[in-house]
């Protein structure tokens, strides 16, 4: 029983998304067909809006004036853009990709912008009954924005130490994600046996569900039946004067969790620089190392001369990538603390912006944090590309 109600319940959404891919296709292609016509605007001002009021109205329990109006001036809009801007042109391709944007808009758009509507207003414990009843939230303008500079979004740690916290957490992973990629990625280049087998082992980290991956590496960090300390405390037994010089069994999930979760995150990143790099040097052409060898260059001269600057292309964009993705990965020092609220030590900034959220149920603060970072990550996507465009620009 169970299982069919399962199958019926799938059933019925995806015909709901037919019906509502249908129902798309209809409104545009209504807008290319007879956008030319005397009785296009009167019809579709008094047809469209009245439909989307009632879809809207049947799904939030109400009808409203002010509602109907918000649909007609869009439909306004819309209508006048197929009329003066579109005219017709490229109606295929227009309705095979609206579905796609549809999608994009219900999975993105709209919940950037309600966050951005958030980020101006302010939604807590002691508003979000005022607002499930009336709609409504108080507007405070900027001030959510400046309480993030202001405020600590945690008990203890402020939003500059977590800022600092998270720069230094991301170019550590960052700058030893290329180093390693790149010394593996020029040992699997070289003609040696078995190279699949190893390749395939090396991307397995990265491959792997990361929830597993990291719950795993968790486990090594274990004080008592971690391989990392047993691998200390062999290491002690062999070479005794590494005792007096301090080195002994830490606690590192309470004691050092920054560093714990660093060091898994590091191994979980180095296959992928180590597949993009490998990408790039292999579509480097051996005759450049050829000419090199003719005119007796040694390993490191072809390595500074040939290697780096023609795989630097390749690098770049996996850069970026990787630091947006280290700057925003939450999922290793939530799975690695374990926690939505305890220990502060290794929280970088998503990871604060995650308990202010949902710990202390700071939304529109949480909502304005959420922007800050979107708004550094974006301008540091921009500077360092265009400086590598300008770099290449150069050369």
């Amino acid at each position: 029983m169970n299982v069919l109600t399962s199958v019926a319940e799938v059933s019925w959404f995806i015909l709901l998304v037919a019906a509502g891919v249908a129902a798309l296709v209809g409104y545009l292609y209504s807008h290319f067909k007879f956008y030319a016509r005397s009785w296009f605007f009167p019809v579709v001002l008094a047809v469209f809006p009245a439909l989307a009021l009632a879809v809207s109205g049947g799904l939030l329990g109400g009808y409203t004036l002010k509602l109907w109006l918000y649909f007609a001036v869009a439909e306004a809009v819309i209508a006048a853009f197929f009329r003066y801007a579109v005219k017709g042109r490229h109606t295929v391709p227009y309705l095979l990709l609206a579905p796609a944007f549809a999608g994009l808009a219900l999975l993105l758009v709209y919940p950037f912008v309600f966050e951005i509507y958030l980020s101006f207003h302010d939604l807590k414990l002691t508003t979000i009954m005022m607002w499930k009843n009336t709609g409504e939230l108080p507007f405070v303008g900027l001030d959510q924005f400046v309480k993030v500079f202001t405020t600590s979004p945690l008990s203890e740690t402020t939003f500059w130490e977590l800022l600092l916290r998270t720069l230094v957490w991301t170019f550590s992973n960052v700058f030893f994600h290329v180093l390693g990629g790149f010394i593996l990625a020029l040992m699997l280049n070289n003609q040696i046996r078995f190279k699949g087998l190893y390749r395939t082992l090396l991307v397995i980290p990265w491959a792997m569900p990361q929830v597993v991956a990291v719950l795993a590496m968790r486990g090594e960090f274990h004080f008592t039946n971690g391989f990392v300390n047993i691998a200390i405390t062999k290491l002690i037994d062999k070479l005794p004067f590494l005792a007096a010089l301090g080195l002994a069994p830490v606690q590192w999930l309470s004691d050092y969790p920054l560093l714990t979760c660093t060091l898994i995150n590091i191994w979980l990143g180095i296959p992928f620089m180590m597949v993009v790099i490998l990408g790039g040097l292999q579509s480097i052409s051996s005759s450049y190392y050829d000419a090199a060898d003719i005119d007796g260059a040694s390993y490191f001269q072809k390595l500074r001369f040939i290697t780096l600057p023609l795989v630097r292309p390749v690098m770049m964009p996996a850069v970026t990538l990787g630091t947006v993705w280290t700057f925003n990965n939450i999922n290793v020092i939530y799975l690695v603390t374990g926690q939505a609220g305890g220990t502060e030590q290794a929280d970088i900034l998503v990871s604060a912006l995650y308990k202010a959220a949902f710990t202390y149920n700071r939304y529109s603060y949480s909502a304005a944090f959420a922007l800050v970072v979107f708004a550094m990550l974006f301008f540091f996507s921009v500077f360092y590309l265009k400086s590598f465009d300008a770099a290449k620009d150069e050369r």
